[in-house]
């Protein structure tokens, strides 16, 4: 009983009451019937106080909560948290209600105003991880009014539980949905890209567009009389190395994502495609030093040795050395492969000092450069203000726009092929350009 009055808080209708009291006291030694008023009035309300009080404190252990959650969350996505707070009395409750978020997100004006209904009542509220790791979500407290309103009851839930944020597993799915439909459009988006020369018959389907003409089985189509064309699965065991930098430039933020948590989600979504078409898939990340030298496999359990490497890694403030990738290629990678490098390079002269090492690798292998737009230097650059600050701008992001093309330029020159991707659409772009290797036969 007396733990239970330690959780007893006044209200602010209560101090609103006392406030008008005190003025009435006051002004009832000039007023002595104003004074005889106001002391009934303060044996009134310390009853009701008292009265509040014995209606509030039962309460405290009538009120269970449970928080549902997924076994995981992912980095970037928008995830809905659920609170199961069951409520064992017979009247309803009105309550302040307060969570313990986890730190890494950043939240500390969560209050939200609940009514508490006799039997189950469900809340819920949407969090954005951008970190990976451990978030820890602590108790919900529920600040219960009384039904005079002049007492608060505090009750704190324990609803502690520790959930982990994974690269995103619901981007990676999606995504695999997409390489495996066969008339594919993603919110306006350009279309994915199809297989199209390849290698043993599969089955006939009905024509749909994006196919191949020279595929259409006449036969088949003078019997059903609809449009028939023939599919064909692409070739299968071909190799596919996912090599992240994980160099200073690749701490850059967009959207509250780093350069290499874009790229992790889009490794992962990239890697389940390519198992699911039953190719080998391989992990490499560096920096001055190599963090992850997986070896290319299409075992199981392969995602989730690729699923738990992206989970560990982390930036690091210094400059990625392509030695240590060239040497790490050349020791992995026996066959030819084709190797995703996602990277950032913030001038043309850093491309310079590597470029003959990218261009043995492509020799020997299959390379494809993951580059990143900027929309935010574009919007920059096409905005022609009037005032000198926004000349300024648009000039210094011209010229930012006129390297990164640079950039594009000298590696086409070289032979090694390129993409330019947003963050945000770094997955599907990339998905895009390995469907379009393997119906060309390039791997």
């Amino acid at each position: 009983m007396l733990r239970s009055l330690l959780h007893i808080r006044l209200s602010t209708y209560f101090f609103g009451l006392g406030a008008a009291l005190v003025f009435m006291l006051a002004f009832g030694f000039v007023y002595p019937v104003l004074l005889l008023i106001a002391k009934v009035l303060c044996l009134l309300l310390l009853a009701c106080l008292l009265a509040d009080g014995i209606m509030l404190l039962p309460e405290n252990k009538k009120l269970r909560a449970r928080r549902i959650h997924p076994r995981v969350l992912g980095i970037g996505d928008r995830t809905k948290i659920e609170l199961e707070l069951y409520y064992g009395g017979r009247r309803s409750l009105k309550a302040e209600w307060i969570e313990e978020l986890p730190e890494e997100l950043q939240e500390r004006n969560f209050l939200r105003e609940v009514e508490i209904s006799p039997g189950t009542n469900l809340y819920s509220y949407e969090v954005f991880p951008v970190n990976r790791g451990v978030y820890r979500f602590g108790k919900s407290h529920f600040y219960v009014e009384g039904l005079l309103g002049l007492l608060r009851l505090h009750c704190a839930l324990p609803t502690d539980v520790d959930i982990p944020v994974y690269p995103s597993i619901r981007q990676m799915r999606d995504a695999a949905i997409l390489a495996f439909r066969r008339n594919t459009q993603q919110g306006g988006s350009k279309r994915l890209q199809r297989l199209g020369k390849s290698y043993e018959f599969d089955q006939i389907t009905p024509f749909v567009e994006g196919d191949d003409f020279r595929n259409v089985n006449w036969k088949a189509t003078g019997k059903t009389r609809e449009l028939m064309v023939n599919q064909y699965e692409d070739e299968r065991s071909q190799n596919l190395y996912c090599v992240v930098s994980k160099g200073r430039s690749m701490n850059l933020s967009f959207k509250g994502l780093s350069l290499l948590d874009y790229a992790i989600n889009s490794t992962l979504a990239l890697s389940n495609a390519a198992l699911r078409k039953y190719d080998k898939v391989g992990l490499i990340s560096f920096s001055d030093k190599v963090g992850t030298a997986l070896r290319a496999e299409n075992r199981r359990g392969q995602l989730n040795k690729i699923l738990e490497s992206l989970y560990r890694e982390r930036e690091r403030d210094c400059e990625p050395s392509y030695e240590l990738l060239y040497r790490s290629v050349d020791k992995l990678a026996k066959n030819r492969s084709l190797i995703v490098l996602f990277c950032h390079f913030e001038t043309p002269y850093m491309l310079e000092r590597v470029l003959h090492l990218l261009v043995k690798i492509n020799r020997k292998h299959l390379l494809l450069m993951v580059l990143f737009k900027d929309e935010e230097l574009e919007a920059a650059a096409g905005n022609t203000g009037g005032s000198i600050e926004q000349v300024y701008r648009n000039t210094l992001a011209q010229k930012y726009l006129r390297q990164r093309q640079e950039i594009s330029d000298l590696l086409l020159k070289r032979g090694i092929h390129t993409i330019s991707s947003y963050p945000e659409k770094l997955s599907i772009d990339t998905l895009n350009a390995y469907l379009s290797f393997k119906s060309r036969g390039l791997i």
